[in-house]
């Protein structure tokens, strides 16, 4: 009789077990990327009613290595030089603080531009703009894949707070200019885009605007985020799975 009673709860754990394994999924979903919403000034960028067609994403970066610049003084708003007196922000500390993305969010609304969203060193990820809005971040600017032109219409900007070799001597290789927590945040971002857009192409400003633009700059290493035909990887990579 326990030899019995034995058997039967080997069988029932066993089926027990089967059926949780059936009904588990085969992997589980990606987790969405956390992320820091930091509405920009509403004079940045415009607005979009209805649904906005977006296909682009475009890649910049952005620090605040000018922050003293006499002539971005004289704009700069009040939000951005009290946040600068209150991490105690002094031309000899600047090196500390140049890739903080509150520092750059006021240059942006100085200058009246904005991108969507910006990467911050640690891979947090801060939007600005939402999606469905037109950001300014590209300018006069053409796409080499299929020449259109006006590119804010069509795109979502990403900027990575870095900085061109050209500009900053600290920035030598890859790894100066960009952290793994960088391109991690960047590629689940453009995950998270791929499943709501149709996205066919990462591009950088550079290359939409030539000879005007130099970011990402020449030490972002594209073979990360896309193929050599523009495409997205994290979009290639969904829907080969």
């Amino acid at each position: 009789m326990h030899r019995l009673a034995l058997v039967l709860t080997v069988l029932l754990g066993a089926l027990s077990s089967a059926c949780a394994w059936a009904e588990a999924p085969a992997s589980a979903p990606v987790a969405p990327p956390e992320i820091v919403e930091s509405r920009i000034a509403a004079n940045c960028y415009n607005v979009h009613d209805g649904v906005r067609s977006i296909d682009t994403v475009v890649v910049h970066y952005a620090s605040a290595i000018y922050w003293f610049d006499p002539s971005f003084q004289r704009i700069l708003g009040d939000e951005g030089r009290a946040y600068a007196e209150s991490i105690g922000l002094t031309r000899e500390n600047l090196a500390q603080h140049k890739y903080d993305w509150q520092l750059v969010k006021p240059i942006f609304e100085a200058y009246k531009v904005s991108a969507h969203y910006i990467i911050a060193r640690d891979g947090t990820i801060v939007r600005l703009v939402p999606d469905n809005d037109r950001a300014w971040h590209a300018g006069q600017s053409t796409m080499p894949t299929d020449g259109r032109q006006g590119v804010n219409n069509f795109s979502i900007g990403i900027e990575l707070m870095s900085s061109h070799p050209k500009d900053d001597p600290t920035v030598v290789t890859p790894q100066d200019a960009y952290t793994e927590a960088q391109y991690a945040s960047l590629t689940r971002l453009i995950a998270m885009f791929c499943e709501k857009h149709p996205i066919t192409a990462v591009v950088g400003h550079d290359e939409i605007a030539p000879g005007r633009k130099t970011d990402p700059g020449p030490l972002f290493q594209w073979g990360r985020v896309r193929t050599p035909d523009y495409r997205p990887l994290a979009c290639v990579e969904s829907a080969s799975e």
